[in-house]
């Protein structure tokens, strides 16, 4: 007899590596340096080196390749930074006089050091940084249908994890539910060290959630539509329970836009505008009622204060000051914290440390200079490249890319106010939905040569 097993294809194989790590990181990538990170670090190296392995350069686009260029610039970055000196050649270095004549005093010679002020914290950003490539190269060798089921996967996951903020929240001061110690209790951060970062991920994953349901609707199945409208209700009620004030917006904001192309969209114009449209309007609505009944008034309580207020105001003034003191090379990635805190006047000192600098801009010049500048501006510079050819893709209708291109915008213009693409979590899932972006226009060429093999091309 035919064995009717499945088949272990190479797409199956691969799909499953990535769907695992996605997995991992969502369950153990919200914390801050800790054992979740090197866990999903440890699930990203067979993820990595499958990437590797599947990757076609000629079967590219012209974005995939830029990305992978700015990648590896990354990698090389955090490389230079960790190798090691001359202690003559640091010492040249901007601030760095001070640090040998510390160790000096100290009895700690060294003849050779590496240029950053804090090797661990630089190793820790490598492997950040390459844990988010393996996911993105990996993703991008994948087909069509298989990112899209790692994407609705995300979005299944991030259910029970507003289930466990709601529970939060409902425990109060009562019963302290969060799996990170130093929370703020009453609020919802799920698995996250930061409510921030918890609404932040839920913002990227609303888009998705609601392009999914109004596909279903459409294809008719009422069961799965169903679903997923109940599920866009409580990915926006969950990142309002997050009492996040930038998150809350950025939800609403990409709830807004999405909604607006869907309700806007031409697609199955043989049925009417309200029968094609209801339940999407429908889902709003409630999502709306839900939000003004269990957590507007804590939502208003955090837009009353002053915004200029923040303590992440004064981190970023003062970061400036540093920044001009460690150019143009940079104090090294992940010394933000230790190289910020000289800056700081002692009047405008508190009982707590800046870990980060609220802004990426700021800690990133700090961390890597001129070089990482221009990193980042080319980082946006794709980005608007690619966010664009996701919005214009899909001329029959509105689909997953263009979910994904709303989607990615949220943690980089949250990243202007904090940091959550330094949390695993918020920057695995971006590295799949920049992914299903940038194969909106692939034709699923990378399949196709690996299906051949390797002797396919004359």
């Amino acid at each position: 007899m035919r064995n009717k097993g499945v088949a272990l294809t190479p797409d199956l194989i691969a799909g499953a590596v990535a769907a695992t790590l996605l997995v991992v990181a969502m369950i153990f990538g919200g914390g801050s340096r800790g054992t979740g990170d090197a866990v999903v670090h440890l699930f990203a190296v067979p993820a990595l080196w499958l990437g590797v392995m599947r990757w076609r350069r000629h079967d590219a686009t012209g974005l995939q390749r830029a990305f992978l260029y700015l990648f590896l610039a990354a990698i090389g970055v955090a490389l230079l930074q960790l190798l090691p000196l001359p202690a003559s050649w640091i010492g040249a270095l901007p601030l760095r006089h001070e640090v040998l004549a510390d160790l000096a005093a100290a009895g700690m010679h060294s003849a050779w050091l590496p240029m950053s002020l804090d090797p661990w914290a630089t190793a820790r950003a490598l492997l950040a940084i390459a844990s988010t490539l393996a996911m993105w190269l990996l993703c991008c060798t994948l087909p069509t249908r298989v990112l899209d089921r790692l994407l609705a996967l995300a979005a299944i996951l991030a259910v029970p994890m507003v289930l466990l903020g709601f529970a939060q929240v409902a425990g109060g001061n009562r019963v302290d539910l969060h799996v990170h110690a130093f929370q703020n209790t009453g609020t919802a951060t799920a698995l996250f060290a930061n409510r921030n970062h918890f609404a932040s991920m839920l913002a990227m994953l609303l888009p998705v959630a609601m392009v999914l349901a109004h596909g279903a609707q459409r294809a008719h199945h009422k069961p799965a539509a169903f679903a997923w409208y109940a599920t866009v209700v409580l990915l926006l009620l969950g990142a309002a329970m997050t009492f996040s004030r930038t998150g809350v917006l950025l939800a609403a904001v990409a709830a807004a836009a999405t909604g607006a192309m869907l309700l806007l969209s031409a697609n199955g114009a043989a049925t009417s505008w309200p029968r094609r449209h209801a339940g999407m309007a429908l889902t709003l609505l409630v999502a709306g009622v839900a939000v003004a009944n269990y957590a507007w008034s804590r939502i208003i309580d955090r837009f009353d204060k002053d915004p200029l207020g923040d303590r992440r105001w004064d981190y970023i003034a003062h970061g400036w000051t540093a920044i001009k003191g460690y150019l143009p090379w940079g104090s090294g990635l992940g010394t933000f914290r230790d190289t910020y805190a000289p800056f700081e006047p002692i009047d405008a000192m508190i009982n707590n440390y800046a870990l980060h600098a609220h802004n990426e801009l700021v800690e990133i010049a700090l961390e890597t200079g001129l070089v990482g500048l221009a990193l980042i501006a080319a980082f946006l510079a794709l980005l608007l490249l690619a966010v664009r050819r996701g919005l214009i893709s899909r001329p029959d209708g509105v689909k997953l890319p263009v979910a994904a291109a709303i989607a990615i915008t949220v943690p980089v213009a949250h990243g202007l106010v904090d940091y959550p693409l330094r949390t695993l979590t918020v920057s695995v899932v971006f590295a799949l939905l920049l992914a299903r972006v940038l194969l909106a226009d692939n034709h699923q060429a990378f399949t196709t040569a690996i299906a051949e093999g390797p002797h396919a091309r004359s």
